[in-house]
């Protein structure tokens, strides 16, 4: 009996050394692997400063790289302030998707400033598979040079009308003289005025 106990004991453990064999042989699950992240760099657009009188703008171009390499049809994703110193594409939209390039660049187009002056960022989003990448971009929106000239401030406008005031003033005072003077001036009489000076006196003796 005692051997018949032995025996099952020894094919039990048999058994289970069995199950756990193939658990120990199979290596241990990878761990997730990383997405990473999308490389973007900003070729163009990047301390620009656009002018908000001649409505101009440097429009961003951004790279995409993963590992190094350009990533072709990547998806790019440019958002602008929808609020303060911003801009907008063809004319009223924040936002615009472009695909890149085999260089991996991406460019958006229609790019315009707003009317408001001071600095703003640029959100660019790049996604290719399951990577992405994100990169700000730094802008400012000035009056630009000759802007006064152009449109100018209500005070410098102001300024103008003066100015203009006070040649006109100068100009209607002039001719109220003119008239003032009647015929009694050369020009209305037509006469040249005539120069008379007394010559010299000789006085003789008696004859």
């Amino acid at each position: 009996m005692e051997g018949v106990l032995k025996l099952r004991d020894m094919l039990a453990c048999l058994v289970a050394g069995a199950l756990l064999l193939p658990a120990q042989q199979t290596p241990p699950p990878a761990a997730g692997a990383k997405t990473g992240e999308l490389e973007i760099t900003v070729i163009e657009g990047e301390g620009a400063k656009n002018n908000v009188r001649a409505r101009t703008a440097v429009a961003p171009v951004v790279e995409v790289k993963d590992a190094g390499k350009p990533v072709e049809g990547a998806e790019v994703v440019v958002v602008l302030p929808a609020v303060g110193p911003s801009g907008n594409f063809h004319g009223w939209l924040k936002n615009q998707t472009v695909k890149t390039d085999a260089q991996g660049r991406a460019a958006v187009t229609g790019y315009q400033p707003n009317s408001e002056e001071g600095r703003f960022n640029i959100k660019v989003t790049a996604t290719s598979g399951s990577k992405t990448g994100t990169a700000i971009i730094a802008q400012s929106n000035v009056s630009g040079p000759g802007a006064s000239m152009s449109g100018g401030s209500t005070k410098s406008r102001r300024n103008l009308w003066i100015a203009l005031g006070i040649v006109g003033a100068g100009a209607i005072a002039a001719g109220v003289a003119v008239a003032a003077g009647g015929d009694d001036s050369p020009s209305a009489s037509g006469k040249v005025p005539v120069s008379v000076s007394a010559g010299p006196v000789t006085v003789a003796g008696p004859r």
